[in-house]
């Protein structure tokens, strides 16, 4: 059935002019339709790029601007008060764009479903290109107002979701529970992986302990896989239902370094084989099955950057992050992948073409070259395990009516881990709230970027050089007694904003 309908929609998109390297955007939410999505560009020849779900109109149509997209696979959010308002405003910038719609669409719009049920004859592929040709484009949650799109290979792909394979062990009999969304490259390659071995995916559009819970308990779930704070929600609902999560035989996860307490819960309840992955989008990966490892927060030394049926390549080292040094085991630094070739971006210069690809985060080795996360050098929020980029959302906040100065800090939250705090130095005609900063925010910013919390200031701790100090910021957030404003929704409200 799912090859039937890849061939169906590939077929339909060579009717419809798509060509091999043209690009295809899909903002389609965690479905079977992504998936089918992704094999008929694929199969096509095509670039698949994937977006979140929740971006705006004006972000849609800045992706589309970026990656020269022709084609836009647009899913109407049935919440939303104007589900094709989004669309709308990437057809004004784009009018030659080819939208296809699944769901409600206008008249100019092509409908997903009618496509997907087309009569297709057995496709025959485009003749491979050089491995090195791009397949897939993913957007990277950088530290810019201008994420990174970086390019993805078939062979690279599939190495990595075979070292996913090797990790996990799953086989034909495993039926995957999947709600990390597939446009980001660690819910994606998972359910390749779950696919590739025989498994069956059952997939969750939006996350909410409640809802994996039961799906995991009716369809006998034996593979979990999410951030720490999806594990650590799941587990609090099964005070509830306490044997609900009895099929689930392994789990992987990602995105933050778990709390000890989390790691030897999930052993204790679940007794699972756990998967540590630390990586980046740009396709270097380390990862951990063993034990004592996780238990002691390590993310293991097995790096992987290359194609299918190479062994295990490069290095990782930890490197002084001003003077480039190496500095020795135990002691913490930036964490670098060693690389033969460089990292290669859509529309932006190549990066580790010094033969290292830094990643911004902190870490350190012991004397067996296991690797331990221990923070990161760069300005994001990792919000639930989504790296949230804090120039991206200032860029769109520095310009509210009511805001004279801004910045964004990161501060503990006992559910995400992380939430958002807006810094805000207020006009003197405006005092703004966080309400209403969320509302106006809210028309460009997909809903995991809005503040969770606000902090009114008189002025921003900056350095000698006048550059913002977030360091001090941080600090003067979290240790004065200055009142801050806090999101309190409900706990739906609260998990629907994980992913």
């Amino acid at each position: 059935m799912l090859w039937e309908r890849i061939l169906a929609l590939s077929w339909s998109y060579r009717a419809l002019g798509i060509r091999p390297g043209d690009r295809v955007l899909c903002q389609l939410p965690v479905s079977p339709e992504h998936l089918v999505a992704v094999g008929a560009a694929w199969a096509c020849g095509a670039i698949h790029v994937g977006a979140d779900k929740d971006l705006t109109g004006p972000e849609l149509s800045a992706l589309v601007t970026r990656t020269g997209a022709t084609v836009l696979l647009f899913a109407p959010a049935a919440d939303a008060p104007d589900p094709l308002g989004p669309l709308r405003i990437v057809r004004a910038a784009h009018p030659s764009l080819l939208a296809i719609v699944d769901g409600e669409h206008g008249e100019e719009e092509i409908a997903l479903g009618g496509l997907l049920s087309t009569p297709a004859p057995e496709l025959v592929p485009p003749a491979p290109g050089p491995p090195e040709d791009a397949a897939l484009l993913v957007l990277t949650s950088g530290t810019t107002a201008r994420p990174k799109l970086v390019i993805e290979t078939l062979p690279a792909l599939w190495g990595k979701v075979q070292l996913f394979a090797d990790g996990l062990m799953p086989g034909p009999a495993d039926v995957h529970l999947m709600y990390l969304p597939v446009c980001h490259v660690f819910g994606l390659k998972l359910t390749l992986m779950a696919l590739a071995s025989g498994g069956r995916v059952v997939t969750l559009d939006r996350f909410s302990p409640q809802a994996a819970v039961r799906l995991a308990r009716e369809e006998r779930a034996t593979v979990l896989s999410g951030t720490p704070t999806h594990l650590t929600l799941l587990l609090r609902h099964l005070e509830h239902e306490p044997d609900a999560l009895s099929s689930v035989r392994a789990i992987a996860f990602a995105a933050a370094p778990p709390p000890p307490v989390l790691i030897e819960e999930l052993y204790a309840r679940l007794d699972a084989r756990l998967m540590h992955v630390y990586g980046c989008s740009e396709g270097f990966v380390t990862l951990t099955t063993d034990r004592d490892e996780i238990r002691r927060g390590a993310a293991g030394r097995t790096v992987f950057r290359g194609p299918v049926g190479t062994p295990p390549t490069g290095a990782i080292a930890i490197l002084d992050p001003d003077r480039m040094e190496f500095l020795a085991p135990g002691a913490v630094g930036e964490i670098a992948y060693g690389t033969a070739t460089p990292v290669r971006y859509w529309d932006q210069p190549t990066a580790g073409t010094n033969g290292w690809y830094r990643t911004g985060d902190l870490g350190w080795l012991d004397g067996a070259g296991c690797l331990t996360v221990s923070g990161r050098l760069k300005d994001v929020v990792n919000r639930g395990g989504l790296k949230v980029a804090c120039a991206e959302i200032e860029a769109v906040l520095a310009g509210h009516n009511g805001v004279a100065e801004c910045a964004i800090v990161a501060v503990p939250d006992p559910i995400l881990g992380e939430a958002i705090c807006a810094c805000v130095v207020p006009t003197r005609s405006l005092s703004p709230g966080l309400a209403e900063i969320r509302h106006g925010l809210g028309e460009r910013l997909a809903r995991h970027k809005l503040p969770d919390e606000l902090v009114l200031l008189e002025s921003l701790p900056r350095s000698p050089f006048g550059k913002l100090d977030r360091q001090a910021l941080r600090v003067l957030v979290l240790e004065s007694e200055r009142p801050r404003e806090r999101l309190r929704p409900d706990a739906r409200a609260i998990t629907a904003t994980v992913q």
